[in-house]
């Protein structure tokens, strides 16, 4: 029986480009947030960015091992 792997273990260059584009959209609506005064949901955005580029960089060194 074959493990069925996650998405991103098939195409990982692809979740890469993705992941990096998510975070940079996510970047851009914390700046909004921020600016209209939601520090709590901006918060929770730029965590989410975080995630995104910190998940996209553990990918990048998976595949360039």
């Amino acid at each position: 029986m074959k493990l069925k792997l996650a998405w991103d273990y098939h195409r990982p260059r692809r979740a890469i480009t993705i992941r990096l584009v998510v975070g940079a959209w996510l970047i851009l609506l914390t700046v909004i947030l921020l600016a209209d005064g939601y520090w709590g949901w901006a918060l929770l955005t730029g965590a989410g960015a975080v995630a995104n580029f910190g998940l996209a960089w553990l990918a990048y060194r998976r595949i360039s091992a």
